[in-house]
């Protein structure tokens, strides 16, 4: 039988206007049920009711950078950057959505997969390009002095990469590394916003430098970034897999200071740490960046948030406690036992206001996955905050406590997850950890004393009650997240709780 017409994946799109119109179909009748699948989307738990094109600008002959506004059954639409490269007949592993171009089908999968497209992003930037969208914005491709001059013998050959949750991220040979962000929201990104400051002005050396971004620009409205684009910095991997590689070499009976090496290192991480929050805090006339005291109002803010989490997360372990394993339910009881006392504990924070400590911009969600270890020691990734807190919130100067407290939960977490996940660790991994958390203490307090700003009370009494009250946040947060999630693994912020409960009656 002879053939009607060409391969459906090899027609040519033609028409940009006809493009649209499919463009649009397929949106509003495929992507509320693609969306679930994708790894990016961050919002599987919420009943979608509908997905609209917002704008979108042609990149290349055969590509689309598209903006589609998502509705749910109850909340707040989202906005999610996807790219789409019509009529490849390549494999993908992503989204992939049918356009019906006059009665000829023509596929569209996401962009990222194809090589072409990421190098027609790679010689955007090269050239400054902006790119008109259809609804009369634009799209910009912004150089910084980051951005390093191209050997045109270099190889530039991109390379996805897996295993990321929220967004998508392309390495351009050893030279660039370019993330794509999926869910966007208006305004400066706050890893844009936070990188191109310690790059451009602060100088410091421990964040991978800036190289441009990818900025939304509607035709009326609050633009958005879309991407950004950073030197590439070769590492032997995250400090979370070096720290559970270097704990499972550990006998059950070796002495901790067979991880001396750890210790030095984790010490160095600590100095780096508190070298960040310098840095943040370092400029007094960019009203951004500037310290700003602790007030009481602060303090009380933050009573509230914690006490309001300790009631929340007794709440759920409650209705939870008939189903879990015997060995879980034992801790969870302790917690609902203590949960009076952990509440008196969430308002231990009066030697920040008493001893007129600064908040600034901190990373906000710092942990052992934030940081690459290198020949150099570590660099520290991911400046966005939380992603579940609204961006307002995530701007906000805060103290400094928040990510120390951020990386000693990281730092528990890794000694139950390579040794005991199921059960309490022996006593070797208590040991260990206790030393893990005093090595990164010890390098953070000496040099964040060096900091102009005064960030830490100076009192050792105030120091410890405060740090207390910003772990009690984070476990409860842990606690919350493993009931819904990994239950089995809910014992390791419930005995995290319980160290905090006793360190503080000790105190």
């Amino acid at each position: 039988m002879g053939s009607s017409g060409p391969r459906s994946d090899e027609a040519r799109p033609g028409d940009p206007s006809r493009i649209a119109a499919a463009l649009e179909r397929a949106v509003a009748g495929e992507l509320p049920a693609a969306l679930p699948r994708q790894r990016w989307f961050g919002a599987k738990g919420r009943a979608i009711t509908g997905a609209r094109v917002r704008d979108y600008g042609a990149v290349g002959e055969r590509a689309w950078l598209t903006l589609i506004d998502v509705t749910f059954a109850e909340g707040p639409d989202e906005t999610y950057a996807i790219a789409l490269s019509l009529g490849d007949g390549g494999t993908t592993s992503g989204l992939s959505l049918t356009l019906d171009l006059d009665g000829t089908p023509i596929r569209a999968t996401d962009a990222f997969d194809h090589p072409g497209f990421c190098l027609e992003l790679l010689t955007a930037f090269e050239r400054e390009a902006t790119v008109p969208t259809v609804r009369g914005g634009s799209i910009r491709f912004v150089r910084t002095e980051g951005f390093p001059r191209l050997d045109p013998t270099a190889s530039r050959a991109p390379k996805r990469l897996t295993g990321e949750q929220s967004n998508t991220s392309v390495v351009y040979g050893t030279l660039l590394i370019m993330k794509a962000l999926r869910k966007v929201q208006p305004g400066l990104n706050l890893d844009y916003e936070i990188g191109e400051f310690l790059t451009a002005r602060a100088g410091f050396p421990h964040v991978p430098p800036l190289a441009g971004a990818i900025e939304y620009a509607p035709a009326a409205g609050e633009g958005t970034t879309l991407g950004l684009l950073q030197r590439f910095v070769p590492s032997h991997g995250d400090g979370w897999s070096w720290v559970l590689d270097q704990l499972r070499t550990l006998q059950p009976d070796q002495a901790p200071e067979a991880s001396e090496h750890v210790f030095q290192a984790l010490s160095r991480l600590g100095v780096v740490t508190a070298a960040l929050h310098g840095a943040l805090g370092s400029d007094a006339r960019d009203r951004a960046f500037a310290p700003e005291l602790f007030t009481a109002e602060d303090a009380t803010a933050w009573g509230e948030r914690v006490t309001e989490g300790v009631r929340r997360t007794c709440a759920a372990v409650r209705a939870r406690l008939s189903t879990l394993p015997r060995e879980i339910a034992d801790d969870a009881a302790t917690l609902l036992a203590s949960e009076r006392a952990l509440g008196e504990r969430a308002r231990d924070l009066q030697a920040l206001v008493d001893e007129r400590c600064a908040k600034i911009r901190i990373h906000g969600d710092y942990h052992l996955g934030q940081t690459l270890r290198t020949d150099a020691g570590f660099v520290i990734l991911d400046f966005e905050g939380e992603p579940a807190r609204p961006v307002a919130e995530r701007r906000r100067k805060q103290c400094v406590l928040v990510d120390v407290a951020g990386m000693l939960r990281s730092l528990d977490y890794a000694v139950h997850t390579a040794l005991a996940p199921m059960s309490a660790p022996s006593e070797t991994g208590e040991r260990w950890v206790r030393r893990a958390t005093a090595s990164f203490l010890e390098g953070y307090l000496d040099e964040i004393a060096r900091v102009p700003a005064r960030l830490l009370p100076a009192s050792p009494s105030g120091l410890s009650r405060a740090l207390a009250v910003f772990e009690l946040d984070r476990a409860l947060y842990e606690v919350r997240y493993e009931l819904d999630n990994r239950p089995t693994w809910l014992g390791i912020p419930l005995r995290g709780l319980a160290r905090l409960l006793a360190r503080a009656r000790a105190s």
